[in-house]
């Protein structure tokens, strides 16, 4: 991607509700998987628009390029719901379509805020989608991500959070930007912060809940929380 263009806007967003933000990205299929609950606002990604609209949700603000969204698509729903905030950026910026919905909805200071993806396509894309989870503004987020089959958190230095096994039932941490230092509770194999998480490191994968809910706490570095259900580990 080459040097950003500056967005064009359509519609005033002071209306908008954060308190429950949904995001729901423009990936190649629609998600598998919905938060629970009901959204107070609902941001589209580029061809997240005709996901949102498929899933009977209601957009309130659509972001990206367009490159992947039906001209008429987009017309008959700024006529349905004029209130439609639409950020259209150039196709040649420096930020995908994802990141500039996350950075919109920072903006919006939410009270809570889920990411919806059907994942698949490009690997590339989707290395970059999950992994820009841990960066710091994100990170500090509210957000829980519903990524395919797949449930994702991200927690950084001072943070603890709680690991349901609703959603899922084996879990992976994995050190985001460097070497990590993390306790948790409620795991077949507990980490006590005695070795480090180190970046990459296979360390952190395919652990497994044995408690209602498991809990992570981050003494240093940053870490995404990946849980999946899957058989119990032998």
């Amino acid at each position: 991607m080459s040097p950003a263009a500056s967005g064009e806007w359509s519609a005033d967003g002071a209306h908008l509700d954060a308190h429950c933000v949904w995001i729901i990205d423009g990936g190649p299929s629609a998600p598998r998987r919905l938060p629970p609950g009901e959204p107070t606002c609902v941001i589209a990604v580029d061809r997240g628009l005709a996901h949102t609209l498929r899933l009977g949700l209601r957009p309130h603000v659509a972001v990206g390029d367009f490159d992947s969204v039906d001209a008429g698509m987009l017309a008959r729903t700024r006529d349905e719901w004029p209130d439609l905030v639409v950020q259209r950026h150039h196709r040649h910026k420096a930020h995908s379509d994802l990141d500039l919905a996350l950075s919109f909805a920072w903006g919006l200071d939410p009270t809570e805020i889920a990411l919806a993806s059907g994942a698949g396509g490009r690997l590339d894309h989707m290395m970059i989608s999950v992994t820009m989870l841990a960066r710091p503004r994100y990170a500090a987020l509210p957000l829980v991500a519903y990524i395919g089959t797949s449930v994702v958190r991200a927690a950084t230095t001072g943070m603890t959070i709680a690991l349901p096994s609703g959603d899922g039932n084996l879990l992976t941490l994995l050190a985001v930007g460097g070497a990590a230092s993390v306790r948790t509770t409620g795991l077949r194999w507990n980490l006590t912060g005695s070795a480090p998480l180190l970046s990459a490191a296979s360390l952190g994968l395919s652990n497994e809940l044995t408690a209602p809910s498991a809990h992570l706490g981050v003494q240093a570095g940053t870490v995404l929380a990946i849980q999946t259900h899957g058989k119990p580990l032998p």
